[in-house]
């Protein structure tokens, strides 16, 4: 049974970078929970949440730029222009949260960051995502590779 998530919609070469992709996220991921772990065992500089999701950010980076300058980030049945205005929306809604949570004076309480501290690092991401993708895009349609 092949559904539209497997790997299928991957080459060897697109799953390959992929792997390699996973395993620099991993790392970062681990580094980061631990730079949290031990910044946080010495002062309270934010919520659970928005530290956790703080790491998950970081280790998006390198796995989101390893996979679009490796070509292996977009899918070949879907539309590249429907992936861009998702990458686009998504961090648009999340940037959207954080100015509403920094307008109420919610992002930072108590020397704390927030929840809304989640939604920058996130909204951030997707926009770095976003302009890495274009350029890499803008890149590859002037060799004449893109589709």
């Amino acid at each position: 049974m092949n559904n539209k998530f497997s790997e299928a919609r991957y080459d060897e070469r697109q799953t390959a970078v992929r792997g390699r992709a996973f395993k620099w996220a991993y790392g970062t991921l681990l580094a980061a929970l631990l730079l949290y772990a031990v910044t946080d065992g010495l002062w309270d500089w934010c919520v659970p949440f928005a530290g956790c999701a703080l790491a998950i950010s970081v280790s998006l980076v390198p796995f989101l730029f390893i996979c679009i300058f490796g070509e292996a980030y977009w899918w070949a049945d879907v539309s590249r222009t429907g992936q861009f205005v998702s990458i686009a929306l998504l961090g648009l809604l999340n940037l959207g949260i954080a100015v509403v949570a920094a307008a109420n004076g919610e992002l930072v309480a108590g020397g704390e960051l927030q929840v809304g501290g989640a939604n920058l690092s996130l909204g951030l991401v997707f926009i770095l995502v976003l302009v890495a993708a274009a350029i890499q895009r803008a890149r590859l349609r002037r060799e004449g590779e893109d589709e």
